[in-house]
């Protein structure tokens, strides 16, 4: 009887848990927006990770790069020619 009851209240737990979960994920989009963005590496502005070029150093140092600041090294390397 007592392990009958103590399921309920786990499983009732559970369920409270989720739906409160579930409105906090609904109060904060931003920060759902915020999980597909990064900051340029150069300039330190965030952009949507579909915008940015990524490099990869190693296996795991990963370098994002805004379209700006590669064209203003493009200038750059084109300069010291």
């Amino acid at each position: 009887m007592t392990v009958t009851i103590s399921a309920i209240v786990f499983l009732i737990g559970i369920l409270a848990l989720t739906v409160l979960g579930v409105r906090l994920l609904r109060k904060n989009p931003q920060e759902a927006a915020q999980m597909y963005s990064e900051k340029c590496i150069l300039c330190k502005h965030s952009f949507n990770k579909n915008d940015l070029i990524l490099r990869e150093i190693g296996d795991y140092k990963l370098l994002y790069f805004c379209r700006s600041c590669i064209l203003k090294l493009y200038a750059d390397v084109g300069l010291k020619k």
